[in-house]
């Protein structure tokens, strides 16, 4: 953000603000004045909404740069608009040009992993067989709407199961509970997760049991490493 004073007189005083949309956190910002010709920053530092003033000698510039952060639940377009007023004893012959927007148009990225155990290398026909399936988001936006998939195979029957979002408010199952398999639209914002225990018999057969279980983006939603969004547990039937 460059405030310049074009002349002819010097000015003391300039109001600089810059009100952060919501859609901007945790911001901080600097102000550098130029020295030749002469400015003073009022303000070298700060952070949060720009409140401050500055001296600018004619031709002279002061030059905040302004760091924020992209809230995780933010969308489409971020507008970020600064302003410049003269003190009061001041008349600026153009007046237009006392204010800039900048217009950032957001793209959310998430990371959702997925993983799937039954803590056992092996298990017997007719035994109950228990899953622990973790849907996880690694950020750095928030999700609504990912779709967890696990088809039971026909290798297990009865299956019955349960859905607990850690923590809440943050994280949404959608559906706590259901029987057979599971195809649920699930919410996740940075960081949270929702965890589904599945619990089934296993059938009469020789080989093992195979179980996976995957998570999907919704539309509009960019996930940068899809390789961690499927998971098989493999159990050996004795």
């Amino acid at each position: 953000i460059v405030v310049t004073n074009e002349g002819p007189s010097n000015v003391t005083g300039v109001a600089v603000n810059d009100a952060l949309p919501g859609a901007l956190t945790a911001a901080t910002w600097t102000c550098t004045p130029s020295s030749s010709p002469d400015a003073t920053c009022t303000n070298p530092t700060g952070t949060g909404n720009i409140a401050t003033t500055v001296d600018l000698d004619a031709g002279a510039t002061a030059t905040f740069v302004l760091a924020a952060t992209v809230a995780p639940d933010a969308t489409g377009t971020v507008t970020n608009t600064a302003t410049l007023t003269p003190p009061s004893n001041y008349t600026d012959n153009t007046s237009s040009d006392n204010q800039a927007s900048d217009d950032t148009n957001t793209t959310p990225i998430a990371d959702l992993a997925i993983t799937k155990t039954d803590n056992a290398a092996a298990a017997s026909s007719g035994a109950l067989i228990s899953y622990a399936i973790v849907v996880s988001n690694a950020g750095p936006s928030d999700v609504a709407g990912a779709r967890v998939v696990d088809v039971i195979p026909g290798t297990l029957s009865g299956a019955t199961w349960t859905c607990v979002a850690d923590p809440v408010p943050g994280a949404d199952c959608g559906v706590a509970s259901g029987s057979g398999s599971i195809d649920q639209l699930v919410d996740l914002d940075s960081g949270t997760t929702v965890t589904y225990t599945v619990d089934a018999t296993v059938a009469a057969v020789n080989g093992t049991v195979s179980n996976t279980a995957t998570v999907a983006a919704p539309s509009g939603i960019t996930d940068p490493d899809t390789d961690n969004n499927t998971d098989t547990d493999t159990t050996l039937v004795d």
